[in-house]
């Protein structure tokens, strides 16, 4: 399974208020500077309070990773598959085969 994005998770810069922007828009670019060296085109962007690292074509998962676990003020970074509405019923076969493999068991 091809991860195509990221969403970050981030701690208090959640419970910032009426600037909160001003720190989202900081973390953003501390990201972006991040993910400078990594090789891959990467698009930061923030879509209705959460922010997204979106991968475009090829790019190394782990070294992707461990740029984006450096910055300040990320708390999780979620893998994230994207796949058009059409095709649901292939994830949910996805999803279980990629559990199974991660548990080593039936469900």
């Amino acid at each position: 399974m091809k991860f195509h994005s990221f969403l970050i998770k981030y701690g208090e810069i959640g419970i910032k208020g009426k600037n909160r922007y001003i720190f989202e828009d900081a973390l953003v670019r501390q990201i972006r500077y991040a993910l400078q060296g990594v090789d891959g085109e990467f698009l930061v962007h923030k879509c209705h309070g959460r922010v997204y690292v979106d991968c475009d074509g090829d790019y190394d998962f782990d070294e992707t990773v461990e740029s984006l676990q450096k910055v300040f003020g990320i708390v999780g970074i979620c893998p994230v598959v994207r796949v058009p509405v059409a095709e649901l019923a292939q994830l949910r076969k996805d999803v279980v085969a990629y559990v199974m493999r991660l548990t080593k068991r039936r469900i």
